[in-house]
């Protein structure tokens, strides 16, 4: 890694985001000339000019905006880089990078982590919340060791224990008719309302059993909108935006303004699984091990 490279683009991040050179160069702490001549060296390394000033201030320009993305993931890498550089030179163990996804961070993370803590209590846990396409990609570029997501089978190279299967609930608004009710909900009651809903890319599976379960009910299901987290689809219902399918272990968060009902018969989704890529090290060997002796559950439909 060009850490020259990295340094500037360092200083290509806080000019756009701070949108002035005088803020950034204070963020940075240092004058501005030096940062001024950063970019300059920047943009004559990549051949493309990245930031444009004018009279308020300064902005990316389109070839910058296009770089900002991966300028910011490569600003990461350096980071997480040198942060375990320091825990390895202190004589710790790499930590072990877990990513998990929201619905998972409630039921299946803490026993999991707290397990790992009691088997091994030098070793460091680093997690990062992504959605279950990101948390792939991360398994698959290395950036994660393991990672609890939404995954029905093996995907090769990455290899899957799954965890336990749950069921979906429906989120509505507190002022909402239907949220006053008591007993199961029939899911064929939802036809035509508006719903906030996750895209298909972030986890096809779980996408496909909702929309094949709303078709059993005998609809299609209307999306309001589609965001991409289970916490934002909680947070558009509090607002009266639209009702939520969401996982059953979203229902003990109970986020004020929303309320939760159960739904008629058992609405199956796919259910948390552990992943891992490839030939485990040792780390994540154990979690796997330990996570079998936690969720000792069948394979996921």
């Amino acid at each position: 890694m060009d850490f020259r490279l990295v340094r500037r683009l360092g200083h290509f991040l806080a000019v756009a985001e701070e949108g002035h050179f005088g803020r950034a160069a204070r963020r940075l702490g240092v004058s501005q000339p030096p940062l001024t001549a950063q970019i300059q060296a920047l943009e004559a390394e990549l051949g493309v000019r990245l930031i444009e000033r004018s009279r308020k201030g300064a902005r990316p320009t389109r070839e910058g905006e296009a770089l900002l993305p991966l300028a910011r993931r490569l600003a990461e890498d350096a980071t997480r880089l040198e942060a375990l550089a320091r825990e390895l030179r202190a004589g710790r163990s790499a930590p072990l990078a877990l990513a998990c996804v929201t619905s998972a961070l409630f039921d299946f993370l803490p026993p999991l982590v707290r397990g790992l803590r009691e088997a091994r209590p030098d070793l460091a846990v680093a997690v990062r919340e992504l959605d279950t396409a990101d948390a792939l990609e991360a398994l698959r570029r290395g950036e994660v060791d393991i990672a609890l997501v939404r995954l029905d089978r093996d995907r090769a190279p990455v290899r899957v224990l799954p965890l336990g299967d749950d069921a979906l609930v429906v989120a509505l608004p507190e002022a909402h008719p239907l949220a006053g009710g008591t007993g199961p909900l029939p899911l064929a009651t939802l036809a035509g309302e508006s719903m906030v809903m996750l895209p298909r890319a972030i986890s096809p599976i779980y996408f496909d059993r909702i929309l094949a379960a709303c078709r059993e009910a005998g609809f299609e299901p209307v999306a309001l909108r589609e965001v991409g987290s289970a916490m934002a689809q909680l947070g558009l219902c509090a607002s009266g935006l639209g009702i939520a399918l969401v996982s059953s272990g979203m229902a003990a968060l109970r986020p004020p303004g929303v309320a939760f009902r159960t739904l008629a018969g058992p609405v199956a989704t796919t259910g948390v699984a552990l992943a891992w890529n490839g030939e485990a090290g040792d780390a994540a060997a154990e979690a796997i091990a330990i996570a079998r002796r936690l969720f000792p559950a069948p394979p996921l439909a």
